[in-house]
């Protein structure tokens, strides 16, 4: 069942009784297009969606459609000996997905799996397209700058200063969980570095700075980065990080919110609306029923490499960042 949600962007989950080893290719959850990484799903690496003549944003919530449907299909057909009309459906829905504008390196990743003659079997083809699936299900659209001149009259750039912001910030990695992530900062140059790996079930890599006190940001509109530039434009995506009072009450609580500059547009800064942050989150789940981010008592403020976009070195550098009003 399909449930349209927050924002008209859907979330379904297929579950069925079945045995461990096809659990992954015999459970769906399909994430909306403002979903976060869930450290439980499968996925490799994706890069940003092609253009086309719908938004990209409708595109994406029709493949993922595509998707639950095969899922629905396919799944039950498995589970009852049909490997066959499993990878069949999941073939053909593929072939459907590629006309779509998904993430180029899925796209191609798809075309290949679909043209491939040497999967060994049905079971082999299954599988390999599910994982496929799986990585266009968890990706996420990034808010970018516009590489159209923006008129802004009304906004003011509020940098953050020393007195806020500590020098250094808190490495949070995921050996948390066993991972061997890393990242470092560079506080005079503005730059987050490092290696995320997939290792131990691993991905990520974040740096978080906790504020003496708590902050009221209650006059301002959102966050701003101005100066943006990261490593692999058209595939790394990053997330800036947010908590408020009501997330030190939830353990491993906050909000997050993709970004990216994949034109590497420099005279236009990136503004990300406290607005965005609709959505606590706790190690990648969304906690439903949660309430939305409060300017008003904030504690916290990071930005994040995750899986699947960024895999292996990465960088992200700004001249500056802060809130505009």
């Amino acid at each position: 069942a399909i449930n349209h949600g927050h924002g008209g962007h859907y979330s379904c989950t297929i579950t069925m009784k079945v045995p461990l080893r096809a659990y992954l290719l015999f459970t769906a959850t399909c994430s909306s297009a403002r979903a976060f990484y869930n450290p439980h799903s499968p996925s490799s690496p994706s890069t940003f969606l092609n253009m086309s003549t719908t938004s990209p944003s409708t595109n994406l919530s029709q493949a993922k459609q595509l998707i639950s449907k095969a899922i629905s299909i396919g799944a039950p057909a498995y589970n009852a000996g049909d490997i066959n009309k499993c990878a069949t459906v999941y073939q053909d829905t593929a072939k459907q997905i590629t006309s779509l504008g998904i993430p180029s390196a899925l796209q191609s990743e798809l075309l290949a799996e679909i043209d491939n003659n040497e999967t060994s079997n049905d079971n082999a083809k299954a599988w390999a397209l599910r994982r496929i699936f799986d990585s266009i299900v968890d990706y996420t659209l990034p808010l970018t700058p516009s590489p159209e001149p923006q008129i802004l009259p009304s906004v003011t750039l509020e940098p953050f200063t020393q007195t806020q912001l500590p020098n250094e910030p808190l490495g949070v990695m995921d050996n948390v969980m066993g991972g061997i992530s890393r990242g470092s900062w560079i506080s005079k140059a503005n730059t987050f570095f490092g290696e995320t790996s997939l290792a131990n079930n691993g991905g990520f890599a974040s740096l978080r700075w906790r504020f003496p006190q708590k902050q009221n940001w209650s006059y301002a509109k959102g966050i701003y980065i101005k100066g943006l530039r990261h490593s692999k434009p058209m595939e790394h995506t990053f997330r800036i990080i947010l908590k408020d009072d009501n997330c030190e009450r939830v353990r491993l609580a906050n909000y997050k919110v993709v970004f990216a500059n994949p034109d590497q547009v420099q005279d236009q800064p990136l503004l990300i609306p406290f607005t965005e942050f609709d959505q606590m989150e706790q190690m990648g789940n969304s906690l439903v029923g949660s309430p939305s981010f409060n300017p008003m008592v904030v504690t916290e403020i990071g930005i994040m490499a995750i899986k699947p976009t960024v895999v292996g070195e990465f960088q992200l550098e700004f001249e500056e960042w802060g809130l505009y009003v």
